[in-house]
């Protein structure tokens, strides 16, 4: 017996401690439980400021990159050129005039002939004129400037651009659907007010007409 009661305490004072264990103690915040109520909408606003920003990034991202692009192709280009100018001169360079004179001796007169050798091997020699104004309106198409109104843009630009309009058109949509609901309300609730305001006029004064037509009515109750 002695025994089990021995067996039997040890039991009870391990019970008593997963007891104690298992308590939990809950706290309830008024506000945290508020804010959790009424926080949707403004959870809903932050994830779009969010993607809205994360969109913004993204644009000026790809802006920086097409621009890097742009400009290592006009550097590029522009040693083309510099490349280019440095042979015209190197052939102008190049190119000879020899002048040999020889000299004649007659009794009464003297005969000096010279030949001059030019040799001109500029490309505007070479070409023909078609060709020669084909080469100039291409170099007038590659000299024109970018215009202003017409960027260059990539694809991932126009989409991300394009999203991001249509974001804040949705955006303000539904700030002039609020603005647009609290004016209906606002009238419905005038129009309320008013229509109580008249109903009470009426019920609490009578008009010169029912005067009259009550008091007609005593009198001939009277007679």
């Amino acid at each position: 017996m002695a025994k089990n009661g021995k067996l039997k305490q040890k039991t009870n004072g391990k019970s008593g401690a997963r007891q104690k264990q298992r308590k939990c103690v809950l706290m309830f915040d008024d506000e945290d439980r508020q804010d959790f109520l009424t926080g949707f909408h403004k959870r809903k606003l932050e994830r779009r400021r969010a993607a809205l920003e994360e969109m913004r990034n993204k644009l000026k991202d790809e802006q920086k990159r097409v621009r890097e692009e742009r400009h290592k192709e006009y550097l590029k280009q522009l040693q083309e050129r510099r490349e280019a100018l440095d042979e015209v001169d190197e052939l102008e360079d190049v190119i000879t005039a020899t002048t040999e004179s020889i000299q004649y001796d007659h009794p009464n007169h003297t005969v000096t002939v010279t030949t001059i050798s030019d040799l001109d091997l500029s490309i505007d020699r070479l070409l023909e004129p078609q060709q020669r104004d084909e080469q100039n309106e291409e170099e007038r198409t590659q000299a024109l400037p970018k215009m202003a109104g017409n960027p260059l843009l990539s694809k991932k630009i126009q989409s991300l651009t394009s999203s991001l309009n249509s974001l804040t058109k949705q955006k303000r949509r539904g700030k002039r659907r609020s603005k647009k609901e609290m004016r209906r309300r606002n009238n419905q609730s005038e129009k309320k007010s008013s229509s109580t305001q008249d109903n009470k006029l009426r019920q609490g004064r009578s008009t010169k007409a029912q005067r009259r037509k009550r008091t007609g009515q005593n009198e001939r109750h009277q007679d």
